[in-house]
């Protein structure tokens, strides 16, 4: 582990030992735990902005636009009738 030296406001310093108490651990320990919620936390949100940003540039994108419009009018497509129910794993 790397040892670092954190100045915190006396409001912040004295809250985060009062709840560290009440938890039963030290406040390194508090800090460490908070410290790894805020980097999962700021992760998560710059996937989701990563993923936006990416639908955002497929629907700027007439190309990609138009081939998904063919695949949807596929979907409109009925299934052909298969009598011989090949999925059915209890036919004999």
């Amino acid at each position: 582990m790397t040892a670092i030296s954190l100045d915190l406001p006396d409001a912040l310093a004295e809250e985060s030992k009062r709840l560290a108490q009440t938890l039963g651990i030290s406040r390194t320990e508090l800090i460490r735990r908070a410290l790894e919620h805020e980097l999962s936390s700021v992760a998560a949100q710059v996937e989701r902005k990563a993923m936006a940003d990416a639908f955002e540039a497929m629907n700027a994108n007439p190309g990609y636009v138009s081939e998904c419009e063919v695949l949807d009018q596929g979907f409109d497509t009925a299934l052909p009738e298969e009598t011989d129910n090949w999925w059915d794993q209890s036919a004999p």
